[in-house]
């Protein structure tokens, strides 16, 4: 399951990356949980949007930013899977400068993305994962 895992968040990045958002959404779950961190506070607490809906949003936000996320790196935990991106010029907008990478946690079932977890770091987001 978890080179299917793989392949799916790749997919889901590819679709992405060609500004495919309508694909790229086929790959998440309606009722999507995503803990994110707001990165204009120095040390913030997570916080949870809900939907399918809340992430087009917060992308198309990125979007009109210039922003857009390039796949560094995905590795496959038991159930979940973590993920290595980096997003050019993202710094800019973040009290906490993290050399422009993000971190975060999907949990996928049935084929579909069902949560997301930002994380501080590598060392979070491999804990989070379950990944040693």
């Amino acid at each position: 399951m978890s080179n299917e895992n793989v392949d799916l968040i790749r997919r889901a990045y590819e679709a992405y990356s060609r500004g495919d958002m309508a694909t790229m959404l086929q790959f998440v779950d309606p009722d999507l949980e995503w803990t994110y961190l707001d990165p204009i506070i120095k040390d913030p607490e997570p916080q949870v949007c809900h939907g399918r809906h809340e992430l087009e949003t917060a992308l198309k936000r990125q979007a009109e930013r210039g922003l857009r996320a390039e796949l560094e790196e995905v590795v496959a935990g038991d159930e979940r899977v973590m993920v290595v991106t980096r997003t050019p010029g993202v710094d800019s907008f973040r009290v906490r400068k993290a050399d422009d990478r993000n971190f975060a946690v999907f949990s996928l079932r049935d084929g579909r993305i069902v949560s997301m977890r930002d994380c501080r770091d590598r060392q979070e987001a491999l804990a989070a994962a379950g990944i040693e």
